[in-house]
């Protein structure tokens, strides 16, 4: 693994001090570089960090976090989604470092599906706009996701901080308790978890780490969550992570190596978020697939049927249409 002992600041374009001018495709794990009118070869990096731009506020400071990481073996693509150019007026100041495009289809999970189609890495790293990364965050995670390759593990997170727009701590979060050492949780406990609690107690996107093949199925198409009519049943993040745990095993990094942000803007926040309440409904699939999968034991059921009617009770005043939930669930009990 390459690892260095402060952060990079060469640019990625540039190789012993030669500047490399134009990227012309390739085949396989190795790619070509057209240099000052010659052809040759050059290996593609370990890690693909991918940043859905949308929002420009934070966005320079969750790219300087990229740029900073102690592992070397990067590439750092961003797509824009921005209605203006401030996203790609900030890139022009690091077009040594950072691989640009406009999405030309913008949406959120959009962009996430299209950066998964242009990361090269071997893993795949998620970075939204308005978070900020540990300098060490890629090279811990890649290393516990490693280390753990024989239990089958799909994905390395890690606990991360909660940060306000003052980029001040206003909480950690770490649902799955992973403190001293790694921690290798099996996919269907995950699973068993999540449907009890009714929490994303894993995290969001800028918390994990995983393997670009992984973000595709067995034809080659887009899979980590489902996409009907322009719809997510779920979560981006959750539905991600549970669609991965029917696949295999999860590990956790005790190190808190992200920060999350919590804002007005937030796609977290359900008045920023037209689509939330399938965010809220998600779980009710979650525990009709633990169900299904045998993954609960009989005493799991009535705690995760009170736990899901709180969940929904919590939300009603915002989506009434939880009511007819809440009532059919309630006959379970």
């Amino acid at each position: 693994m390459r690892v260095l002992r402060k952060p990079r600041v060469k640019s990625a374009f540039y190789e012993h001090g030669k500047p490399t001018i134009a990227l012309a495709g390739g085949t396989g794990r190795r790619f070509k570089w057209l240099e000052r009118g010659t052809w040759r070869e050059k290996h593609l990096p370990r890690v693909s960090i991918c940043i859905p731009a949308y929002k420009p506020d934070f966005f320079e400071l969750a790219l300087k976090s990229a740029i900073a990481q102690s592992f070397d073996d990067t590439e750092i693509i961003v797509s824009d989604d921005c209605p203006t150019d401030a996203i790609e007026k900030i890139c022009q100041r690091y077009s040594g470092v950072v691989q640009y495009s406009r999405n030309p289809d913008p949406a959120e999970y959009k962009n996430v599906i299209r950066l998964a189609g242009l990361a090269s890495g071997e893993y795949i790293k998620y970075l939204f706009d308005d978070d900020v990364l540990n300098p060490f965050c890629i090279q811990y995670l890649l290393q516990a996701l490693e280390a753990t390759q024989n239990s089958g593990t799909k994905l390395a997170f890690s606990p991360r901080y909660f940060i306000d727009e003052r980029n001040q701590v206003t909480n950690l979060g770490n649902g799955l308790m992973v403190e001293g050492t790694l921690k290798v949780i099996e996919g269907r406990d995950f699973i068993r978890i999540t449907a009890v609690k009714h929490h994303n107690l894993l995290g969001e996107f800028s918390s994990v780490l995983m393997r670009t093949a992984d973000c595709f199925d067995e034809s080659g198409r887009f899979g980590l969550f489902k996409v009907v009519d322009g719809i997510i049943s779920g979560p981006l993040d959750l539905s991600s992570w549970i669609g991965l745990s029917l696949r295999g095993a999860i590990v956790g990094h005790p190190m808190p190596l992200s920060y999350f942000r919590q804002h007005s803007n937030s796609q977290s926040n359900p008045a920023a978020n037209r689509y939330f309440i399938y965010s809220i409904t998600y779980y009710e699939e979650v525990l009709d697939l633990a169900i299904e999968k045998a993954y609960l034991q009989p005493s799991d059921l009535p705690i995760a049927y009170r736990n899901l009617i709180n969940h929904y009770s919590y939300w009603r005043g915002l989506f009434p249409e939880l009511d007819e939930r809440i009532a059919r669930i309630s006959t379970r009990l």
